[in-house]
């Protein structure tokens, strides 16, 4: 199997309602280096690491529209004047 994603910053505490936290993370597609859920109780992140690494993604390239979290860069030319 390959490993195209993985959770991180899994230190986080979760808020799952009820007054009750949960501590969970974020996965990270090892790709392209970018995070495409954020946020998840550690249970849900679990669950979707499997999911994704077994085929229920993009096989580690997802487009930029469907990202948690995006790189932005830019320079002068960026900008039409």
């Amino acid at each position: 199997m390959m490993v195209n994603y993985k959770i991180v910053n899994d230190k986080q505490l979760i808020d799952i309602g009820g007054g009750y936290v949960e501590q969970g993370g974020d996965i990270l597609e090892t790709k392209t280096d970018q995070i495409v859920l954020s946020g998840l109780g550690m249970r849900k992140a679990k669950e979707m690491v499997r999911h994704l690494n077994f085929g229920g993604g993009f096989d580690g390239f997802t487009p930029s529209f469907f990202l948690a979290k995006t790189k932005f860069s830019f320079n002068e030319s960026t900008f039409l004047v």
